[in-house]
């Protein structure tokens, strides 16, 4: 069997790092576009059997990448990884050939299902656990306590915590927030100033710090907070987790 090749389309060097450490075990070869114009070079020089490509690129729109210039160039699998995996982005995802959607950013996890359509079982190989020091979702794990939540950063819960560790961080604690029940289909900036809301709060609960006194948050934080209701109600497309 010839080698497999695998393309990686993704303007952020912190996506591209985690998803290459993630492949690095599969018998394929990894090249990688940070744009648009990077990845259709790319493809000239042949046929790839999985592409993994970011929707926001930095010079443009990710998602006709597949149908443009990798389409017919014989069998592909297209994974869409976006920042906004409403059901209009899913719908037009799966109307220019991809074959899965998945939110950014990236729990690896959701990679499981494309990688396992081409590689089979050597993905059993590969480690999905996250790198973050954040606890994995899983029915059966930990809740996370109030001192890890506290400890939370901001890139962490911008960057690499995914949809589903944010729901499960404000169902873990009695933070009062009317909307638990829903969160399923609240979108990811919501559950974000959520978490920030519920960070700030352990905080307050552990006695950390004077966190009364706004000069403890920088700046991009006490901007991300502000709104201590959520801004966006139910999307009314039920994100996967």
């Amino acid at each position: 069997m010839s080698l497999r090749r695998i393309l990686i389309v993704d303007s952020d060097h912190s996506t591209i790092r985690r998803l290459c450490g993630l492949l690095r075990p599969l018998p394929a070869e990894i090249m990688v576009a940070g744009s648009r114009s990077d990845a259709m070079e790319l493809c000239l020089r042949g046929p790839f059997s999985l592409c993994l490509i970011a929707h926001g690129l930095i010079d443009g729109n990710g998602l006709p990448l597949l149908k443009e210039v990798v389409w017919g160039r014989g069998a592909v699998v297209g994974v869409l990884m976006s920042r906004h995996a409403d059901l209009r982005v899913i719908q037009q995802a799966l109307d220019s050939g991809y074959s899965h959607v998945v939110q950014q950013p990236l729990d690896l996890r959701q990679l499981k299902p494309p990688l396992q359509r081409v590689f089979g079982s050597e993905v059993e190989c590969l480690s999905f656990e996250q790198e973050n020091g954040f606890p994995c979702t899983s029915t059966n794990s930990e809740l996370p306590d109030l001192r890890s939540i506290a400890s939370l950063s901001l890139a962490q819960i911008r960057h690499s915590l995914s949809v589903a560790d944010l729901i499960r961080v404000i169902r873990s604690v009695d933070y009062p927030f009317s909307g638990k029940e829903r969160l399923e289909y609240f979108d990811r900036d919501t559950l974000e100033r959520v978490v920030c809301l519920v960070r700030r709060w352990s905080q307050q609960r552990l006695a950390t710090g004077p966190w009364e006194n706004t000069a403890e948050f920088p700046e991009d934080d006490q901007r991300y907070i502000m709104s201590t209701e959520p801004s966006t109600g139910p999307t009314g497309h039920r994100v996967s987790a």
